[in-house]
């Protein structure tokens, strides 16, 4: 297995008057610093603590949260918790940096292990994912062909008005294509504010992809989430209401974290 690099979950500092105890309090403390108490106890897992060298009464936390590889760092006492970075003023080096080395082997079994575990349940979603969209909701689904024919079937879930998946389309996509076989592009719409437009764009592309002949979906991406292009309020209105009926369906099955989504036809994610 690669090894997993040990990179801290930088976060703004914090400092909150509460008491900081045994773990079960200690995880209800940090449920409040990231979430204002929603995440449960059971998500968080405290991978190694200790004392730090040049802190007097404080002591150092290492843990990670569930859905999330990458851990956080705290420093905590009886009345205080603090997230994030904090450095020596003389010599610019972290104050972390001893208690880091002294668990290193800890944390990276521990990371291992939640790596492992975490991809595990991502694979087995996409293979439901992979089911469904080759099943139930075909049609909500265009194909780009690759240039190797020898090569793999990459699924792509994307939002047109996501500045990640127009960033990654316009870059890595297209070197991308000539070493796969196809492409498999599910647009999706998140209901959130700023992309309220992400419907119809999505459908207008669907719409494309079938009453088009040969049509370049590459290209037509690229429109779709231009914010200056209105093309995409020229989507037959019947056929919107249907494809935003299933992109509804599918984001209902919760298999859906968020966009750019990638994995190959085993479900393998693909970064």
């Amino acid at each position: 297995m690669k090894k997993i690099g040990i990179g801290i979950l930088s976060a703004s500092i914090i400092a909150l008057s509460m008491f900081a105890g045994t773990k079960d309090e200690l995880k209800q403390d940090i449920s409040k610093i990231f979430t204002n108490g929603k995440l449960k106890k059971s998500s968080i897992s405290i991978i190694a603590q200790g004392s730090a060298k040049d802190l007097k009464n404080l002591h150092v936390l290492i843990g990670t949260i569930k859905g999330n590889p990458k851990p956080f760092l705290l420093l905590y006492n009886k009345d205080t918790m603090i997230v994030g970075s904090i450095k020596n003023r003389k010599n610019g080096k972290s104050i972390f940096i001893d208690f880091i080395n002294k668990n290193k082997d800890k944390i990276q079994k521990a990371l291992s292990k939640i790596q492992k575990k975490e991809t595990g349940k991502e694979i087995k979603n996409n293979k439901k994912l992979i089911s469904l969209f080759n099943g139930k909701y075909k049609d909500s689904m265009f194909r780009i062909r690759g240039g190797n024919p020898n090569g793999k079937i990459i699924y792509l879930i994307t939002d047109p008005n996501c500045p990640y998946c127009k960033q990654y389309e316009e870059n890595e996509l297209p070197k991308a294509i000539k070493n796969l076989k196809e492409v498999r592009v599910i647009p999706l719409f998140l209901n959130i504010p700023g992309h309220e437009t992400s419907p119809m764009r999505s459908s207008w592309l669907l719409e494309r992809a079938k009453n088009d002949k040969n049509p370049n979906m590459l290209s037509l991406m690229h429109k779709a989430s231009n914010e200056k292009d209105d093309t995409y309020k020229e989507v037959d209105s019947k056929f919107a209401k249907k494809a935003i009926a299933r992109m509804k369906g599918i984001l209902a099955t919760g298999l859906i974290k968020g966009t750019p989504t990638m994995f190959d036809a085993s479900g393998n994610p693909t970064r």
